[in-house]
């Protein structure tokens, strides 16, 4: 396959899948020929190729040195000036070889295909460049980006692969993360005719890069009210306040965050009760009787609490509410169900046991109490969102309106679901809330029950965490974990995106299956990449800190070897630029 082409070098040590290659005295310089023209050569992160017989070994330089040579060259000991020149040497890996079928060329990315001593070495034509990363034939995919070296060669991958598996983007701020997805986004839209794309939008940035979608395609929603909103999109998005009570059990576990022993039952049979409750600014009481439970731990008798919860046990005789009582029938009726002991004298509320709820108890009556937390999520209950009140019903309406039915595949193409008015302290609990909910649903519907979406988390270490607590608490972070381990059978493909993989769970980054890793300078961050891909302990990653801004390195199951590839513009763009310090502040004349 190479012979029709001049050698640039040959093989002169393999260990393993390490090749080193002495250059030829004649191609000292930075240029090779070959049929096609001319070739730069001696950068790392190039292809070579290496002569095989009928395959090509494909290789990629890792160094450049001299070597001390302790024989010349046999062709020219001493050269035309006398003496012995260092031998200019490359380090290159095997990555896979190419073959020949009939007229087409096709790429095998086996490491274990290894030249002999002596075999001839040649820059890789275009042609083969473009076979390396080619898609295989019959395979729909899309465009990502070209190679970064020469900007020739375009690197598409299969969609089948990159939406099968889950998808990763890395890399420091202002390197073009947002970019990136947006204009992948953009592409899967103009490409498919009925996506499902739903995007966690943290800082308001990505409805601007849709707004060339007609027919309804796009719809915007704004977690939060209208008043504290920072943008209402020219009238296009619509307001919503998450009902507490719309979270179900799964939801409100991650929002309360419960130990599991003694927090978790009684929040669970506080939800599981609620419905027969009502309210007032004190405490909470059966639909239609006075307010006999309270979250305070007060002394005196507390008989009718006992009652009350005794008849809570066995509800078939009680009367359901007309609508969800407020918050604060959670905290009360979970403080008294575990709280009221008998003694002696009657039944009483024993502060020993009200300590093991009372986190629990704070935790709600914070949020309660925190305006912030109120703007994105209704406190107050209210009139049901079906007849009758269900929680099952409540959590399948809310989840249908963020992530659409599993019926209308053709509620939307693209949802932005605007976060930023969720105070970032508060986004792991109501983001992670969500994601919680939406992964019940999934799993409740079972395989192939849902229209398949591709769900974009941005800035996902603020939310696909560990949160703080005792090792008991920090077991519900576990459910989204599972979204990602099993989300594909569901129907469901993640993009994850954030700039601090280390801050990411382990078990989500080590889920995806293909890798978009733009700059990133922090060892801790590069260690993470390497402990959960593949690729990650191989030289690749070691471009990572030179990478510049709107590059990155393209690695995993969508692409057939590891590449640095330049990513295109997303039009229209989203809103993620830099501030224009010199325009907003002026500079004074010289």
């Amino acid at each position: 396959m190479l012979t029709s082409r001049l050698p640039i070098g040959y093989v002169v040590a393999v260990n393993g899948t390490e090749i080193t290659l002495n250059i030829n005295d004649d191609h000292r310089g930075q240029v090779a020929a070959h049929a096609d023209g001319i070739s730069y050569i001696g950068q790392p992160s190039d292809f070579l190729g290496i002569d095989a017989g009928s395959d090509v070994i494909v290789a990629r330089i890792t160094s450049i040195q001299y070597a001390e040579p302790k024989h010349a060259h046999s062709a020219g000991v001493g050269g035309m000036y006398g003496y012995e020149e260092p031998l200019r040497q490359i380090s290159a890996r095997s990555v896979g070889y190419l073959s020949r079928d009939a007229a087409r060329m096709s790429f095998s990315a086996h490491e274990w295909r290894l030249p002999a001593l002596g075999a001839a070495a040649f820059p890789l034509t275009r042609v083969e460049q473009l076979a390396t990363v080619a898609v295989p034939e019959g395979e729909a995919a899309i465009l990502l980006g070209h190679d970064a070296r020469t900007g020739m060669v375009p690197v598409e991958v299969p969609l089948s692969t990159l939406l099968g598996r889950h998808l990763a983007v890395l890399g420091s701020t202002g390197q073009g993360k947002t970019n990136f997805v947006a204009s992948l986004t953009q592409t899967l839209l103009n490409r498919l005719t009925h996506p499902r794309i739903v995007i966690f939008d943290i800082n308001g940035e990505y409805a601007n890069a849709f707004s060339h979608i007609q027919d309804n395609g796009l719809r915007i929603s704004v977690v939060g009210t209208k008043e504290k909103a920072n943008n209402d999109y020219d009238g296009k998005a619509e307001f919503l306040r998450i009902p507490y009570f719309a979270l179900g059990r799964h939801g409100l576990g991650r929002l309360l965050l419960p130990s599991e022993k003694t927090q978790m039952p009684a929040l669970r049979f506080s939800i599981d009760r609620l419905k027969y409750l009502q309210t007032d600014a004190e405490g909470a009481g059966l639909i239609g009787e006075k307010i006999s439970l309270f979250d305070d731990c007060r002394g005196g008798d507390a008989s009718d609490a006992t009652d009350v919860i005794s008849r809570l046990r066995d509800p078939a005789k009680l009367t359901e509410a007309k609508a969800w009582p407020h918050m604060r029938a959670l905290s009360c009726l979970a403080s008294d169900w575990y709280a009221i002991q008998k003694t002696k004298s009657g039944y009483e509320r024993s502060s020993f046991l009200f300590g093991h709820v009372q986190s629990l108890v704070n935790r709600i009556r914070s949020l309660i109490d925190d305006e912030r937390f109120r703007t994105v999520v209704d406190i107050e209950g209210g009139a049901p969102s079906n007849a009758g009140l269900n929680l099952d019903d409540e959590a399948t309406t809310l989840i249908n309106k963020l992530f659409g039915s599993p019926e209308d595949d053709k509620a939307f193409k693209v949802h932005v679901i605007d976060m930023s008015n969720v105070a970032q302290d508060l986004m792991p609990f109501v983001l992670g809330s969500l994601l919680e909910l939406f992964a019940s649903e999934l799993f409740k519907r079972g395989p192939s029950k849902s229209h398949p979406t591709f769900l974009v988390l941005e800035e996902a270490h603020h939310y696909l965490r560990q949160l703080p607590g005792d090792s008991e608490t920090g077991q519900h972070a576990l459910a989204y974990e599972r979204l990602a381990k099993e989300g594909r059978k569901f129907g469901l493909s993640l993009l994850v995106s954030t700039q601090r993989p280390s801050e990411l769970s382990p078990t989500v980054l080590a889920q995806c299956g293909t890798w978009c890793v733009f700059r990133l300078t922090n060892e801790q961050d590069q260690r993470s990449i390497a402990s959960a891909t593949e690729h990650g302990g191989g030289y690749i990653l070691k471009f990572l800190p030179g990478l510049p801004r709107g590059q990155a390195i393209l690695l995993g199951g969508a692409s057939p070897l590891p590449i640095v590839i330049a990513t295109p513009e997303a039009a229209p763009k989203p809103i993620s630029s830099d501030a224009d310090f010199l325009v907003k502040w002026g500079i004074k004349p010289t």
